[in-house]
């Protein structure tokens, strides 16, 4: 199968090197719950997950056979169970059917909560995002890259409008505020490898709130 197969990717679905990483099982769990959430929304991102899948068993098919040698089958399971760990817990896995009711809230702002969601081996922070209709997130930067999800709603920033489903992909170059539907509201995932950059007071909460 051909590269220029491959569906391209739109400004609000994951980049080809997420999508890549999804199919090969190599990416952080944390983004990969990013990731489920997304596909039990987006039909062109299944499609595009699909056909990095049969590419990367393509690509295998191709190889020349390796010869065995003692001990290859134990060292083979044993990489298997060290991924065990990264797989997407149950309890948080894709939010096709949200249920928010048994996480633990943090009062963020008026109208605005957050709670922070706890994956076994990721190395990114994790937390769901509730704002209010009408209401905006504080103004920030980023000093690592974020990914976020809109589970419900939508928000605008000075990237455009952002409606259920899309996945987005920010970092250190990003300054923005995210305004949510003044009508829905706004549901987010977000993992992030790092914190938001904002001066005051107000930074130093959001910083708290996030940690």
């Amino acid at each position: 199968m051909a590269l220029n197969a491959l569906p391209s990717s739109s400004a609000h679905t994951p980049s080809d090197e997420i999508c890549l990483r999804y199919a090969s099982g190599v990416l952080d769990p944390a983004l990969r719950l990013l990731v489920d959430a997304h596909l039990a929304r987006c039909e062109t991102t299944r499609a595009r997950i699909a056909l990095f899948t049969q590419l990367g068993a393509t690509l295998l098919d191709a190889e020349e056979p390796a010869t065995l040698t003692a001990g290859s089958l134990d060292r083979a399971f044993a990489r298997i169970a060290q991924k065990q760990p990264h797989e997407t817990p149950e309890d948080v896995a894709a939010f096709a059917q949200p249920s928010f009711e048994a996480l633990s809230w943090r009062w963020a702002g008026p109208g605005r909560r957050i709670a922070p969601i706890s994956v076994p081996g990721a190395a990114l922070k994790t937390f769901v995002m509730k704002i209010g209709p009408g209401l905006s997130m504080l103004a920030h930067g980023h000093d690592a890259a974020e990914w976020t999800v809109i589970l419900e709603g939508a928000y605008i920033d000075e990237g455009g409008r952002f409606e259920t489903g899309a996945f987005i992909e920010e970092n250190e170059q990003t300054v923005h505020q995210p305004v949510a539907d003044t009508q829905a509201g706004c549901v987010c995932l977000i993992a992030t490898a790092g914190s938001v950059i904002a001066g005051g007071l107000t930074g130093r909460f959001a910083r708290w709130a996030m940690r």
